[in-house]
C-alpha cells in the first residue's frame, strides 16, 4: 500500500465523518421524517445533543485527534491486557443500560410485552414465540419478581444489563481475536457495542439483547474454530442457544457451516474437536423444526414477507423501503459509512491469504441482507426496529473490524481512531437518552406519523394507536385523545372508538362520547362495555332516552355473568366512565 492510497483512504473517512457530523446538525433542525435515523438530535434536550455532537465534530480536527490519541491509546492497552479492565469495560456497559432504561416504550410491542410481564399473560400475539424465549422473558421474571418482591420489570432490566456486559466482553474478544490493540481495537470493539442495537438492552422484554449477543458469539467463535481449531463448543451451543430462543437464529447457519468447513481445510497438527460444535445446532435444529415451520408458514410469510399480496421483489425495493433501510443502518452500524468511504477509496490493506477465517464476519453479515430486504416488520421499520438487532451487530461487527484493522495496519492515520471512536458512541448515547425520555419519544412518534415522508394508512393507524395506549396508561388524556382520533379516522374499528369515547370523557366532552357509544351500539350490539358506556355519558349530558335505551339493556345481565364482571373490571379501570352519584351499574 503506497502513501498516495493511504492518504486517499483517510481522505475518504475523512470526509465521511465530516459528512455524517454535519448530516447529524443539519437534520436537528429540519422538520422532516426522511432521515429518522440520522435527526435524533431533533429529539434531544439542547444541552447533551450539543454536547455530543461537539465531541463528534472536534475530534476530527487533526490537532484535536493527535492530542486525544495517546489517551485512547493507553486504555486500549489497559483493556486488550485482559484481568480487571476488561470485567470493568463489561459492568460499564452493563451500568450505562441499566441507568437509561427505555421510558417511551414505542420499540415493538413494549407495551404488550410490559403488560404480560406484569399480568403472566402472553397476549395471542405471541403464540409464534419459541419456548425459551416465553421463559426468560415472562416465566422467570414473574418468579423471580415474586421471589425478590420487586417489579417483574426490573427482572427484565437485569437481565439485558447482564446482556449488554456480555456483549462488551465479546466485542473486545473479537477485536483481540483479529489480533487488534490499542485505539484501533477500542474502534473495532466500540463499533460492535456501541451501535443502535444498545437501546434494546434497555427492558425492552424481548429476546432482541440475548441474540445480539449469540450473534457476536457464534461470529467470535467461528473465528477461532476456523483459525485454530478450538472455541467448537462455543460456536456449537451459541448457535444451539440462539435456535432455541428465536428463530432468527437461521440466519447464523451459514456462518456456522463455513466455520466448520474451514476449520476442516485449515492446515494445522491434528483435528480439532467438531462433535459439539456439530451436535449441538443439529439437535436444537431437530428439536425446534416443527415450531420453526408452523410459524415461518403461518405468521412470518403471511405477516412480515408478503403484506397485502403485494409482489415480493417490489416490496423489497420500493423506494420508501430502501429509505428506511438506509436509515436503519445509520441507526444500528453507523460505522458501515466510514467503511463504504474507506473501499471506495482503493484496495484494502495486504491480508495474511492463509488466514481462511478472514472473510467470515462479511459472509455474516451478507446473511442479513434477504432479511433487510424482504421481512416488513407489522408496524413498520420505525418501530420493529429490534427484528433487525442481530443484523446491526453483523454490520457493525465487518466495519468496526475492517476499520480496526485499518488503523492497526496503517492505511489510517492514529489521530483518526479518538474521531471514529466518537462516530460510533456518541450517536449510541444519543440514542439511549432519547429512548430515556417518554415525552421526546412521543413527539418523535408524531413527526413520523405526521411529517414526510407519508407513510401508509396501516403504519399511521398503527403507530397511533400505541400512541393512544401509552396515553392511556400515563392517564394522559389530551394526548390520548388526539391519538385515538387520529387512529380511528385511519382504522376505525371498535375498540379505537371505544378508547376515543373513554378519552373524551376523561377530557369532559360527554356529548362526544355519547355520540361514539351511539355509533358502537349499531355495530358491536353485544359489547356490554358499549352499553355501559353510553349510559354513564348519556346520564352526564341528561339525555334521558339515552339513559333509559342504556338501562334496559345493562338491567338485563345477571350479577355474577360474564358481562357483568367484564363491567366491574372496566369500571375499576377507568372510574370516570360512570358518574358516582348514579351508582356503579350492573
Amino acid at each position: 500500500m503506497t502513501r498516495r492510497e493511504d492518504a486517499r483512504g483517510a481522505g475518504a473517512v475523512i470526509v465521511a465523518l465530516v459528512a455524517l457530523a454535519l448530516a447529524r446538525a443539519v437534520t436537528s433542525v429540519v422538520p422532516s421524517m426522511w432521515a429518522w435515523g440520522l435527526n435524533v438530535q431533533r429529539f434531544l434536550d439542547p444541552l447533551p445533543a450539543a454536547l455530543t455532537w461537539i465531541t463528534m465534530a472536534a475530534l476530527i480536527v487533526p490537532a484535536l485527534g493527535r492530542r486525544a490519541n495517546p489517551a485512547l491509546e493507553r486504555a486500549g492497552d489497559r483493556l486488550f491486557a485482559g484481568g480487571v479492565w476488561t470485567w470493568l469495560a463489561a459492568l460499564a456497559a452493563a451500568g450505562l443500560v441499566w441507568a437509561l432504561p427505555d421510558r417511551t416504550w414505542l420499540t415493538g410491542d413494549f407495551l404488550l410485552r410490559q403488560g404480560a410481564a406484569e399480568t403472566g399473560a402472553l397476549p395471542g400475539i405471541f403464540t409464534q414465540s419459541l419456548p425459551l424465549e416465553r421463559w426468560l422473558n415472562q416465566s422467570l421474571p414473574l418468579a423471580l419478581g415474586r421471589v425478590l418482591r420487586i417489579e417483574p420489570a426490573l427482572v427484565t432490566r437485569a437481565l439485558e444489563a447482564a446482556a449488554a456486559a456480555a456483549l462488551g466482553a465479546t466485542a473486545l474478544a473479537l477485536a483481540r481475536e483479529c489480533r487488534l490493540g490499542g485505539s484501533a481495537g477500542l474502534v473495532a470493539a466500540g463499533s460492535v457495542l456501541f451501535g443502535g442495537a444498545l437501546c434494546f438492552f434497555t427492558g425492552l422484554g424481548k429476546p432482541a439483547a440475548l441474540l445480539c449477543v449469540l450473534t457476536a458469539t457464534t461470529l467470535l467463535a467461528a473465528l477461532r474454530l476456523a483459525r485454530t481449531g478450538r472455541g467448537g463448543a462455543w460456536l456449537g451451543g451459541s448457535v444451539a442457544i440462539a435456535l432455541l430462543l428465536h428463530r432468527s437464529a437461521l440466519a447464523l447457519l451459514p456462518l456456522w457451516i463455513a466455520a466448520l468447513i474451514a476449520s476442516m481445510r485449515a492446515p494445522r497438527q491434528g483435528r480439532p474437536r467438531l462433535a459439539p460444535a456439530v451436535a449441538l445446532p443439529l439437535v436444537a435444529l431437530v428439536a425446534m423444526a416443527p415450531r420453526l415451520w408452523r410459524i415461518l408458514m403461518t405468521f412470518d410469510l403471511p405477516r412480515h414477507v408478503q403484506p397485502g399480496g403485494t409482489g415480493v421483489l417490489a416490496l423489497a425495493f420500493a423506494p420508501l423501503h430502501l429509505v428506511d433501510l438506509v436509515n436503519l443502518v445509520l441507526f444500528l452500524a453507523p460505522a458501515l459509512v466510514i467503511l463504504a468511504a474507506l473501499a471506495a477509496a482503493g484496495p484494502h490493506a495486504e491480508r495474511d491469504p492463509a488466514d481462511r477465517a478472514r472473510w467470515l464476519p462479511g459472509l455474516l453479515a451478507l446473511t442479513f441482507v434477504p432479511l433487510l430486504l424482504f421481512v416488513h416488520p407489522l408496524q413498520g421499520v420505525f418501530r420493529d426496529l429490534e427484528v433487525f438487532a442481530p443484523a446491526g451487530i453483523a454490520c457493525a461487527a465487518v466495519a468496526g473490524l475492517a476499520c480496526g484493522a485499518a488503523l492497526q495496519r496503517g492505511r489510517l492515520p492514529s489521530w483518526l481512531a479518538p474521531a471514529l471512536l466518537a462516530a460510533v458512541t456518541m450517536p449510541a448515547l444519543q440514542w439511549l437518552l432519547h429512548f430515556h425520555d417518554p415525552v421526546r419519544g412521543d413527539a418523535r412518534a408524531r413527526a413520523l406519523a405526521l411529517e414526510a415522508p407519508v407513510r401508509t394508512e396501516v403504519e399511521r393507524a398503527r403507530l397511533w394507536d400505541v400512541l393512544a395506549y401509552r396515553a392511556f396508561r400515563e392517564r394522559q388524556w389530551s394526548r390520548a385523545v388526539e391519538a385515538c382520533e387520529q387512529t380511528v379516522r385511519l382504522a376505525p374499528h371498535p375498540r379505537a372508538i371505544t378508547m376515543l369515547a373513554i378519552a373524551r370523557t376523561y377530557t369532559g366532552d360527554y356529548r362526544g362520547a355519547e355520540s361514539l357509544y351511539v355509533a358502537l351500539t349499531s355495530r358491536t350490539p353485544d359489547d356490554p362495555l358499549v352499553w355501559f358506556g353510553l349510559g354513564g355519558a348519556a346520564l352526564r349530558t341528561g339525555d334521558s332516552a339515552q339513559v333509559s335505551r342504556a338501562r334496559a339493556v345493562l338491567d338485563g345481565y345477571a350479577p355474577d355473568s360474564r358481562e357483568a364482571r367484564l363491567i366491574r373490571r372496566h369500571l375499576r379501570m377507568f372510574p370516570e366512565v360512570w358518574p358516582t352519584r348514579a351508582g356503579s351499574g350492573p
